[in-house]
């Protein structure tokens, strides 16, 4: 039964070459449209407003592409009205039956995960000296208030991840972990770059800061990828992305320096402490999807 299930989903698979490119065209137009001002004098102060509202404009797109899709498969040869094999909710991984096991079982890895990737680079940087540690006031309470909150901001991080680990990763799951991972995650970090450039350009961001930035992402989308395969829904990756975005923020603002007052010799040890780290923790997550997936999406 499951196999015919699995079957039915991808009848309708859309093609996904065309799909992709016409999705990364739309998010790209977005952004770079965004973010335009900026280059005009505005203040970028917008594009804080805007984010949350703008983190929706990937699922926009594939809402947009999908429509397009069902309406072809409907009109082609022997296509009956209504019936649309690639489902929209299957396809983005948000179908809760039957998975609440899984998901808050990699939810629970995603967090732990994480801590190790904020905390150790944290830790090891300041006892090397490449970083001064230090507890501002408040720590404490912003510490606590990091999961609640995260867990709050899932709702505007839905809007990316049922498109990129969502429809996306269903679209181009026939290629393997690997591939579909790398390329989603590339385009996912090439979709951030015209709103750091923006920032760098500015004076928000530092030039190394668009740097160390893009590689955390290329680095955070395998982790979030991986829990994707490992609980065939979209939502551990929803919660990973929402707490990746407040976690780190709230541990460099709380217990280090400034990385903007940090030297080029601390700045770099410790975004190489902290890349080391992620590389460690996503080679085991890779190993993991391998060993219980094989490198397969359960559809």
């Amino acid at each position: 039964m499951e196999s015919v299930q699995r079957t039915k989903l991808a009848a309708g698979r859309p093609r996904a070459t065309p799909f992709v490119l016409a999705f990364a065209v739309l998010v790209m137009a977005a952004v770079v449209l965004a973010t335009m001002p900026v280059y005009a004098g505005a203040d970028p102060a917008y594009l804080t407003v805007l984010t949350p509202v703008f983190q929706w404009v990937p699922f926009l797109a594939i809402l947009v592409l999908h429509a397009v899709h069902r309406s072809r498969v409907r009109q082609a040869p022997g296509g009956e009205a209504g019936e649309a094999p690639w489902r929209l909710w299957a396809a983005s991984g948000a179908t809760l039956r039957g998975r609440s096991g899984s998901i808050l079982a990699m939810s629970l890895v995603a967090l732990i995960a994480l801590v190790i990737t904020a905390v150790v680079p944290l830790l090891a940087s300041g006892a090397a000296g490449m970083i001064e540690l230090r507890w501002v006031e408040g720590a404490a309470l912003a510490a606590l208030l990091t999961l609640p909150v995260a867990v709050v901001f899932m709702i505007p991080v839905a809007g990316e991840e049922l498109a990129w680990r969502g429809y996306l990763t269903s679209l181009l799951s026939r290629h393997g972990f690997a591939a579909t991972t790398a390329l989603i995650g590339g385009l996912w970090a090439l979709w951030h770059l015209p709103l750091l450039a923006a920032l760098a350009h500015a004076g928000e961001l530092d030039g190394r800061d668009v740097v160390s930035k893009t590689i955390d992402l290329l680095l955070a989308a395998v982790l979030v990828s991986a829990l994707r395969y490992l609980s065939g829904s979209v939502w551990p990756a929803v919660f990973a992305h929402a707490l990746f975005n407040n976690l780190f923020q709230m541990v460099q603002y709380n217990f280090m320096e400034p990385l903007s007052s940090a030297s080029a010799s601390g700045y770099w040890g410790y975004m190489a402490v902290s890349w080391v780290t992620w590389l460690i923790v996503d080679a085991v997550l890779v190993v993991w999807v391998y060993r219980r997936t094989g490198g397969r999406l359960d559809l």
